[in-house]
C-alpha cells in the first residue's frame, strides 16, 4: 500500500529534524513565522479532534485496515454524535491537519514532501472504511452520509429545503388552518 511506502520518509525527516536539524538545514523553507503560528494551533486541534473522535468511537472503534475485526463486531452501533455530527472522519481529519501542521512548523522539504505525499494515501483509505460501513449500516449510513461531510466541517448551516411553486403558498396555507379559530372569521392578520 502507498500510505506503507511514505510514511517512513515522513517519520524519519521528523527524526531528522528533531535530532541533528544542521544536517538537514540546507532543505529549510523560508515560512513567515504567522504561518507556522496557525500550523502549530492548526496541529493541535488535529490532535484534539482526533482523540475526541476516538474516545466517542469507544468501543466501537476498529483499524479500518484490518476488516475482519470489523466484520466480527455484534453490538456495533453507528456514532453519529460527539465530532461525528460535524464530519464522518473526525480522526482522519485530525491526522491530516496534525501531519501537514508538523510540515509547515518544521519548514523543511524533508519533513513538508512526505507530509504532503502521505495524505493522499489516507483519503483513499477512508474510501475503504466508509465501504465497510455501508456494508455494515446499509441505509442508515448513506443517510448520514447525505447530511454530514466527510471531512471538512460546513461551519453554516444548509438552507431549508423551501416549498416549490407559489411562493404565497404557505401563508395561504397558513390562513385556511387559522381561520377556523379567528373569531371574526377573517385572516387578515396574516397579511
Amino acid at each position: 500500500m502507498a500510505l506503507g511506502l511514505f510514511a517512513p520518509f515522513f517519520f524519519a525527516g521528523v527524526v531528522l529534524y528533531a535530532a541533528l536539524p544542521g544536517w538537514i538545514a540546507f532543505l529549510s523553507i523560508q515560512l513567515p513565522d504567522w504561518l507556522r503560528s496557525v500550523a502549530v494551533v492548526v496541529g493541535i486541534l488535529g490532535v484534539t479532534f482526533a482523540i475526541w473522535g476516538y474516545r466517542t468511537l469507544g468501543r466501537n472503534w476498529v483499524h479500518a485496515l484490518d476488516p475482519s475485526k470489523f466484520k466480527e463486531k455484534e453490538n456495533e452501533v453507528l456514532v453519529t454524535t460527539g465530532p461525528y455530527r460535524y464530519v464522518r472522519n473526525p480522526i482522519y481529519l485530525g491526522a491530516f491537519s496534525l501531519v501537514v501542521a508538523q510540515g509547515l512548523v518544521a519548514a523543511n522539504w524533508l519533513v513538508l514532501l512526505p507530509a504532503l505525499a502521505i495524505v493522499p494515501p489516507i483519503y483513499a483509505q477512508v474510501d475503504n472504511e466508509e465501504a465497510m460501513l455501508i456494508q455494515r449500516f446499509g441505509d442508515s449510513y448513506r443517510e448520514y452520509m447525505n447530511r454530514t461531510p466527510r471531512l471538512f466541517p460546513r461551519f453554516w448551516r444548509r438552507k431549508p429545503r423551501t416549498m416549490e411553486g407559489n411562493p404565497e403558498e404557505p401563508r395561504e396555507t397558513a390562513a385556511r388552518f387559522f381561520k377556523g379559530s379567528n373569531p371574526k372569521g377573517r385572516d387578515s392578520w396574516l397579511t
